[in-house]
């Protein structure tokens, strides 16, 4: 047998195998995975480059097989040897004679190495601190070698090294423009090989804030959105954790905070970019579209319920930035945000002022002056919105300058209690001073103030009057319906008109007046 010199030797404790013929890749010899060797009849006759670990050995005879290929090695007299303990693969290289499971190559130059692991880390042991290029393609050949030879010590090895390679690769783009878009295209690279948690969500979760910060678009944000939800699948539900002392870290380095936290404490930061990026876009749809935000307040409630003041503050600068803009607004507009406001946010005063604000509005820029009828209806919005029975009559008396022949108009005031006196209309509160004092009865404006009924339900004037009315009169005029309850006395009959209107669940009382009663009048209704 005849052994090449010098075939291991101990240097420094360190095994170092010297080739008994080192392989150097000429120009034409291909490199072939062993599993794809014995498939490759079109390399019959070519050389070949076959790295794998060692099957069989027979240096007597000259033979040796490898784990991943049938093909037979043989061995010339010049290269056959007995290679130390330690040996577990080899790299050859030859001519492929013959294909298939009973095919043949011939070496010309075999290289012998330690274990796998062995090899990998005295590999990786002389690489430079930044050379993240040659960890990764050093571990994607231990995630190979690992996977096909289901060796999970390697596999580990290899996607620990892998996660060495992305930590400086992300290291080195720190200050690059699009960081942001190359620490994700990491992070979704350690997933796929399966670097172990939580490398990957670190790194991602450093390049999603950096996009967040960077995002303003509807867009852009939604996109951000779908891809924090796809990286992080349980991020939309809610976990509360306190965030106690790795609060500021995180704010600094959100890679490395993220690494130095509990496995709960990740769900929650998790949890947390998904809900700041959600925030974001639904406050960014909210300024573009004001007019949405009932729908997008809602939205949030339910996509944010650990958020409460989320939706209040959506629906709150939704309706103050339509607010800006009164003279765009239909009735039906205003009414609806007026709902809100007191619904929703709790606010009666705001929606009072809106409704004011709205009217106010039309009042002054959308009435020209000789509008009888449009003064008309804006009384009666005045009313029924409002009860502002002073202003409506202001318009009422405005109209009635304009346009005196109206029966619009006149039937208008009638239906309030005014009487034309002198071409003039009188308010029911003068009327009535003047019947009281003939009928020698107090006035009505010296009853205690409870007594007045302005703006009162139904149910209300029943409770303050004492019952059902004796008779209920109906009239209607422009789109709406006066209800004329009157309450019959010995000398005085009581008037109490409301006012209803399309969309207004509950009328209002809009008058409430007494005339003195006629002397054949019966007491009780017919």
């Amino acid at each position: 047998m005849n052994r090449a010199p010098s075939a291991a030797l101990v240097v420094g404790g360190i095994l170092v195998l010297a080739a008994l013929s080192v392989v150097a890749a000429t120009p034409s010899a291909v490199t072939v995975e062993p599993s794809e060797l014995a498939r490759r009849g079109d390399l019959v006759g070519f050389e070949v480059i076959v790295d794998d670990r060692i099957a069989s050995y027979h240096y007597r005879v000259g033979r040796i097989t490898l784990k991943r290929t049938p093909i037979l090695f043989r061995l010339p007299p010049r290269l056959r040897c007995d290679p130390p303990r330690r040996v577990t693969a080899a790299r050859i290289q030859g001519i492929l004679r013959s294909a298939g499971n009973q095919g043949a190559c011939d070496v010309t130059a075999i290289e012998f190495f330690p274990s796998d692991l062995e090899r990998l880390n005295q590999k990786v042991a002389v690489l430079s601190s930044s050379d993240f290029e040659h960890r990764d393609a050093w571990a994607r050949w231990a995630e190979r070698r690992g996977a096909d030879l289901q060796d999970y010590e390697l596999l580990e090895r290899a996607r620990a090294l892998e996660g060495e390679a992305i930590r400086i690769e992300a290291a080195l783009t720190a200050n690059d423009s699009r960081k942001a878009k190359a620490w994700l295209a990491l992070a979704r690279k350690a997933r796929d090989h399966h670097v172990p948690e939580p490398e990957p969500s670190a790194l991602a979760h450093a390049a999603f804030r950096a996009r967040l910060a960077e995002a303003s678009a509807a867009d852009d944000l939604r996109a951000l959105v779908d891809e924090i939800a796809s990286f992080f699948p349980q991020a939309a539900r809610p976990v509360q954790v306190d965030p106690g002392a790795w609060e500021g870290p995180l704010a600094q380095d959100p890679a490395s905070g993220y690494l130095a936290v509990s496995a709960a404490a990740r769900a929650a930061l998790d949890h947390r970019l998904w809900a700041d990026a959600t925030q974001r876009l639904l406050e960014r749809r909210t300024a573009d579209a004001p007019q949405d935000a009932p729908r997008l307040a809602d939205q949030a409630s339910a996509q944010l319920p650990d958020r409460p003041l989320v939706a209040r503050r959506l629906l709150d600068g939704g309706l103050a930035t339509a607010a800006r803009d009164l003279g765009s607004l239909r009735r039906a507009d205003v009414e609806a945000m007026a709902r809100l406001y007191r619904e929703k946010l709790g606010q009666p005063e705001r929606a009072r002022a809106l409704v004011r604000d709205w009217l106010d509005d039309q009042r002054q820029n959308h009435l020209n002056p000789t509008d009888a009828e449009g003064r008309l209806l804006l009384a009666g919005q005045y009313e029924s919105m409002l009860g502002d029975q002073a202003t409506a009559t202001e318009l009422l008396r405005a109209a009635w300058k304009i346009d005196p022949q109206s029966k619009a108009v006149a039937d208008a005031f009638r239906r309030r209690g005014f009487r034309k006196v002198n071409e003039e209309w009188v308010e029911p509160r003068q009327l009535r001073d003047a019947d009281v004092a003939m009928a020698g009865e107090p006035s009505v404006s010296t009853l205690p103030a409870d007594v007045t009924l302005r703006n009162r339900s139904p149910r209300e004037v029943r409770a303050r009057l004492g019952g059902k009315p004796n008779r209920v009169v109906w009239s209607a005029s422009q789109g709406q319906l006066i209800e004329q309850w009157i309450y019959l006395g010995p000398t005085l009959n009581r008037y109490v008109n409301f006012l209803r209107t399309p969309g207004v669940p509950v009328p209002r009382v809009v008058a409430d007046y007494t005339r003195p009663r006629a002397t054949s009048e019966p007491l009780s209704a017919p």
